[in-house]
């Protein structure tokens, strides 16, 4: 989320318009979500949300990361396998999750012709998991446990498309054997 000038968020009011935005969207996908519904329903002027928020798609998605945001926070003491297994399950069962992975496979299927919702979906949702997996990585590579020219963001890219794939094509979510199936492959691949 860009920062803004002016006062700061009230956490309340924050609160209120991601709820608002949840809610919208679950009852009737990103399309209900809109800048004057959340605005009504939380309670606040459109003038608030614009302040603080560039599209309705950014408050969905910052609501839905913060409701899941221990899934991208790497367990304390874990090793680096470990702490993938840890992404890509948490990733799978978010997808797997009946409501969460409508709304998400509605926002996906949206952002291909809405740059504002393309835009929400990389920094809301895409950057912020990538990002806990490139730590991962990057953690990994200055400790040696992977070489110095491995290339991170492919490697990112084999651990986390299986979960969207299966999610777009309506497939089953990968079971917890297969996660750690998934990660034991791309990591041998990388050694």
């Amino acid at each position: 989320m860009a920062n803004r000038r002016g006062r700061p968020r009230s956490e309340a009011v924050r609160g209120a318009i991601l709820t608002a935005a949840a809610e919208l969207a679950a009852e009737g996908g990103p399309g209900a979500a809109t800048i004057d519904a959340i605005a009504r329903r939380a309670e606040v002027s459109r003038t608030t949300v614009y302040k603080w928020w560039p599209s309705a798609a950014a408050i969905v998605l910052e609501g839905l990361l913060e409701s899941v945001r221990e899934s991208i926070v790497r367990p304390p003491g874990s090793s680096t396998i470990e702490a993938l297994v840890h992404h890509v399950s948490a990733l799978n069962a978010i997808l797997a999750d009946p409501a969460v992975g409508a709304l998400l496979r509605n926002v996906i299927a949206a952002a291909v012709g809405d740059p504002a919702i393309q835009a929400a979906l990389l920094t809301q949702w895409i950057e912020p998991r990538r990002g806990a997996v490139v730590d991962s990585l990057t953690d990994a590579v200055a400790t040696g446990e992977l070489s110095g020219d491995t290339d991170i963001e492919v490697v990112v890219d084999a651990l986390v498309s299986p979960p969207y794939y299966r999610l777009v094509f309506g497939m089953p979510p990968l079971s917890e054997h297969r996660v750690r199936a998934l990660v034991d492959a791309v990591w041998a691949g990388c050694s």
